[in-house]
């Protein structure tokens, strides 16, 4: 498996992961093009035997990351892709003090997975999430060149 930088070529590949992981809730091609062009931005995806089985959209503004989108075929969960991903895009970072990121609160496997990586439940926004309605636990890592 190898990550790289997403590519424009790859919008309906990745579309096409986040309707099997997200179903009606995915985000549109569009909005995926629009969040690869964003110059904040850092998209990449993992690939394995040529197809597309993972995505990460992350935004860095000054010192402060945010994990936007992350998504893995169902079929290839808890192969350490979503983590492979994540650490590529702190890698990427230059001076990040803190990343953030919001989690469905009945996604255990996942909440796992960031509080594995170092991540802490921070704060709960109510109702945040649609299809169903659902709370979301917003997460927060601190890096250690941090001064907090």
């Amino acid at each position: 498996m190898t990550i790289r930088g997403m590519l424009p070529d790859d919008v309906g590949e990745v579309k096409a992961l986040l309707d099997a992981c997200f179903g009606s809730s995915a985000w549109s091609e569009q909005s995926i093009l629009s969040e690869l062009e964003k110059p904040d931005s850092y998209c990449t995806v993992a690939v394995k035997d040529g197809v597309i089985v993972g995505y990460l959209a992350f935004e860095q503004i000054a010192d402060e990351g945010s994990i936007i989108e992350i998504a893995v075929l169902p079929d290839c969960r808890r192969q350490g892709i979503a983590k492979r991903l994540i650490e590529s895009a702190s890698d990427s970072s230059e001076g990040l003090s803190e990343v953030f990121l919001e989690v469905r609160e009945s996604n255990m496997p996942a909440v796992a997975l960031y509080e594995g990586l170092g991540f802490e439940r921070i704060a709960l926004r109510r109702d945040y999430y649609d299809a169903p309605k659902e709370n979301a636990i917003i997460m927060r890592k601190v890096y250690e060149n941090s001064c907090d």
